[in-house]
């Protein structure tokens, strides 16, 4: 019967099936492969999988003992869920990578918890079709006259094409450029670094967990700005990176942020379609959003969180918009905390059944999945 339809509805009927489904379709014929590996196939892929979103989980699972990834797929009504684990493909300890961010199905790996902090390795990976990128050393490193400091950034750009994802490097010395970053940029493109001349940026971005977000087409770090003077109290900003354009700029805080620089005080998420801020206060904390991007005034409290119940901390937000809370389960284990889901409507928590271990270990991020990166891996 395939012989029979036109090129143009296989295409359409392949752009609504899901990774796994089409990944075992490469092999059905050449065609097909290379319809399905296709630059063009995988963007519409992509921007059809969108509306179909997921959850990323890493979390340590005490009783095997070490660092688990997973997806979690939900029913339509958001109640129930599936969960399949993911396989770590990689000649390391899976252990000792942090996840610096995910975009459009793939994410971005770095080993710079523990003593390897000087020299990362950074992967990108895939886990939808099992693929890996492992990133050449970066070019900017530490001097013996100067200490430093580095964040990471990762994103895609607006065109969805594999050549368009990058990781952008900030190092900072300790000594002569505290607030303003040396930066290089990795290419999937071109698979090699290259440095960023003539930033004039006067921001620091932190590195601390949950100080970085992609959104709209660009990376965005928690920043603390130089002050004026000694006697001009340090203020909280955003730095933004453009991904496309790798144009730096600020996105401004409103005055109950901006004036918080006590880490871990403040954490961005995306939070829905917006840009969003948390700001712990007490045992309680404050959920902003920017509901115009990149108009300061659009900044607005939408609720506050009670964390007197055992409420960790804020690991994230769904898509629909509840907040994923960390809850500590002191009656079973002290390093113990379960993933809640927080209804700000009905102010109702419910328990997920998903638990792991006190941060860093557990993350979760909201996840699509994509086939980019498949035309390297069949090829």
């Amino acid at each position: 019967m395939a012989d029979y339809l036109p090129t143009e509805l296989h295409i359409k009927i392949l752009q609504k099936l899901p990774v796994k489904s089409l990944l075992r379709f490469t092999a059905v014929s050449k065609s097909w492969r290379s319809i399905i590996t296709s630059s063009a196939f995988i963007a519409s892929h992509l921007s059809t999988s969108k509306n179909q979103t997921l959850l990323l989980l890493r979390r340590y699972d005490k009783h095997d003992n070490r660092v688990q990834y997973s997806l979690l797929k939900f029913t339509e009504d958001g109640v129930n869920y599936s969960s399949s684990q993911l396989e770590f493909p990689f000649e390391f300890e899976i252990d000792r990578f942090r996840v610096v961010g995910s975009c459009g199905g793939l994410v971005c790996l770095s080993d710079d918890v523990f003593d390897n902090h000087w020299q990362p390795s950074i992967i990108i990976w895939n886990p939808s079709v099992r693929y890996h990128l492992v990133l050449p050393d970066p070019t900017i490193n530490r001097d013996r006259k100067d200490c430093y400091t580095f964040v990471l950034g990762f994103g895609g750009g607006v065109a969805n094409a594999s050549h368009a994802y990058k990781v952008v490097r900030l190092v900072y010395f300790v000594y002569r450029s505290y607030f303003t970053p040396k930066v290089e940029i990795f290419s999937v493109k071109t698979m090699s670094w290259r440095r960023v001349r003539g930033v004039d940026v006067t921001l620091r971005a932190y590195s601390n967990m949950y100080c970085q977000v992609f959104f709209n087409g660009v990376v965005h770090w928690l920043s603390e700005k130089e002050p004026i003077d000694c006697s001009i109290a340090r203020l909280s900003s955003i730095l933004a990176f453009d991904i496309d354009n790798e144009v730096f700029g600020e996105v401004m805080l409103p005055c109950e942020l901006a004036n918080v620089t006590k880490l871990p005080t403040l954490h961005i998420f995306v939070i829905g379609e917006s840009l969003g801020v948390v700001k712990y206060v007490g045992c309680a904390c404050d959920v902003w959003v920017m509901k115009e991007y990149r108009v300061e005034e659009s900044w607005t409290r939408l609720y506050t969180v009670d964390l007197m119940r055992g409420a960790f901390r804020v690991m994230g937000f769904r898509k629909c918009g509840e907040a994923l809370l960390g809850l500590y389960r002191l009656d079973l284990d002290t390093n113990r905390i379960d993933l809640v889901s927080y209804n700000q409507d009905s102010r109702r928590v419910k328990d997920l059944g998903i638990y792991g271990t006190i941060t860093p270990s557990f993350y979760v991020d909201n996840y699509v999945e994509s086939l980019l990166l498949l035309g390297r891996h069949v090829n």
